[in-house]
């Protein structure tokens, strides 16, 4: 019996994604041993930020790096970065900015963003501009004013310009472009591609595609501006305070990323088309779907295989209806929901086995609905 037996939680089968609500990703073993490790030893945490950024920066190739607590606690501190560089005055006045420059541009969004929630926490002023389905050059220079403090994109979304677009608006103005790359790994090249096209901070979910602890982040960028995220993060008394990363969670993430960056890409990804496709073949013949593996669909991060299982306009039931009967059988397994119908990823399976439950099971739930 183990901790979620003894607490009555079920354990899931991820066919979903890194999606935080089942849990992101699991660890490797070796960043299960470094957070052992980690936990036997007291360190000065000032010091441990330090060596464990600049090991990171050498690792990835990058400038400078910062571990956080999640790409949501990354945001915070990247904005606050921007906010007060640093200067240890102004690090210590967050949430009051004074009268320096606190406005941070963003796309226009149609509803709550938590990512924008983290950035205000800071204090920052954001300016939405744009439309939630376009944000143009144009859009983002009518934002700027003396009180800009940086210009914030997301790498995934493909309504607003890219980063290299952008690039030369910020550089004019004198600001820094923050990217939320949270679900953006792999590809492995992520870690560099964003930074060479001109951002300035880039932020990663350490629990996704890298499998850490899904309580850690990633901030790669600018050497001043990753010092001024440090400076702004715990054990500072500053507003990243509250969202501590342990020294196990830090030794974790480390492993996690060296093991990350050996393996194979390509092996990779075509292991995962193999999974996919083997759940393709296992709903073959189930009338009023039309099942299919995507390597490459641009809607779904990370961008590997997974499996799209579209439904017939008149099939029983809608995908929303076929994921929760998977998800209140046993064992539960999450999947994706669709405009279409529902979707499969196959990257965190553990094994073969769970390939094959994941395939019997929604072939069964699919012939169960036809039947009704």
């Amino acid at each position: 019996m183990d901790i979620y037996d003894r607490l009555g939680v079920r354990k899931v089968i991820n066919a979903w994604g890194t999606i935080t609500i089942v849990g992101g990703s699991l660890m490797p073993p070796e960043a299960f041993q470094a957070m052992a490790e980690a936990g036997r030893s007291y360190v000065d945490l000032h010091e441990l930020n330090e060596k464990a950024g600049q090991y990171i920066a050498r690792l990835l190739g990058v400038e400078a790096a910062h571990i956080s607590s999640g790409a949501a606690g990354g945001m915070v501190l990247a904005a606050a970065a921007c906010l007060t560089g640093t200067d240890m005055e102004r690090i210590c006045a967050l949430p009051d900015t004074g009268d320096g420059a606190n406005e941070i541009i963003v796309q226009r969004s149609k509803g709550h963003s938590y990512v924008y929630q983290a950035m205000r926490y800071t204090g920052a002023r954001l300016v939405p501009v744009g439309c939630p389905q376009q944000m143009t050059l144009e859009d983002i220079e009518g934002g700027l004013s003396d009180k800009t403090a940086a210009i914030m994109l997301y790498l995934d979304i493909h309504r607003q310009p890219s980063i290299r677009e952008v690039a030369p608006i910020a550089r004019r103005a004198g600001v820094p472009i923050i990217v939320d790359a949270a679900a953006e790994l792999p590809p492995r090249s992520n870690f560099c591609q964003p930074l060479a096209d001109g951002a300035d901070l880039v932020v990663f979910s350490g629990g996704k595609g890298i499998r850490g602890p899904q309580a850690t982040g990633l901030i790669l960028g600018r050497s001043d501006l990753i010092e001024a995220c440090r400076l702004n993060a715990s054990p500072y008394s500053a507003i990243g305070r509250p969202m501590k990363v342990g020294k196990e969670d830090i030794a974790a993430l480390v492993a996690a990323l060296e093991v990350f960056v050996s393996r194979d890409e390509a092996e990779e990804t075509a292991e995962y088309k193999r999974r996919a496709d083997q759940i393709v073949a296992m709903l073959d013949g189930v009338p009023g779907i039309c099942a299919r593996t995507l390597v490459d669909d641009p809607r779904a991060r990370p961008v590997v295989p997974r499996v799209y299982v579209d439904l017939a306009a008149d099939f029983s039931w809608t995908g929303r209806q076929v994921r929760e009967a998977l998800l209140a059988g046993d064992p539960p397994i999450a999947i994706g929901e669709t405009e279409s119908g529902v979707s499969v990823a196959v990257l965190l399976l553990d094994d073969e086995q769970q390939v094959r439950t994941v395939g019997a099971r929604l072939r069964e739930v699919l012939l169960s609905a036809q039947a009704q």
